[in-house]
């Protein structure tokens, strides 16, 4: 059974829950005016919770600000990209021991107007799909490349 502390599914992902945006600002996170709004369009017939009054002063005031750029990556994606780096490591040193292992192939480029497509890049598609990574093929060879 569920204690009452501990959040519901809909508390940690509803955006229109008061929870949600209580666990939200524990961790330092503000609504968007649009957030805001929204929170208090869905919950009109509920009394404010004390505990927003400040975002919501701060959103009258006109404080509230939308963080520009792309967001952080949460644990999750950041543990799910690392995974995938290691993954893309072993897969592509596998394709090259496959490669030498076949006696007898002749290992020169293709032609000029075949569509050729290097093993470094088929096998970061194959990964980014495997890991379902939200990425390009080439922000991921970026992102092993700069090795952050």
């Amino acid at each position: 059974m569920q204690k009452p502390d501990e959040p519901t599914l809909y508390d940690l992902f509803d955006e229109t829950s008061f929870r949600y945006w209580e666990l939200q600002l524990q961790e330092g996170r503000e609504p968007s005016l649009k957030q805001l709004v929204a929170l208090i369009e869905a919950n009109a017939d509920q009394a404010f919770r004390s505990s927003l009054r400040p975002v919501l002063i701060k959103g009258l005031r006109g404080e509230l600000k939308v963080k520009r750029g792309r967001p952080a990556r949460d644990s999750h994606q950041q543990t799910r990209l690392w995974l995938a780096k290691c993954d893309y490591h072993g897969s592509l040193a596998e394709q090259r021991e496959a490669r030498e292992a076949r006696p007898g192939v002749n290992h020169k480029p293709a032609s000029k107007g075949g569509v050729h497509i290097p093993t470094h890049e088929r096998v970061a598609e194959e990964v980014l799909r495997r890991w379902r990574l939200p990425m390009t093929v080439r922000s991921f060879l970026n992102e092993i490349a700069s090795q952050k």
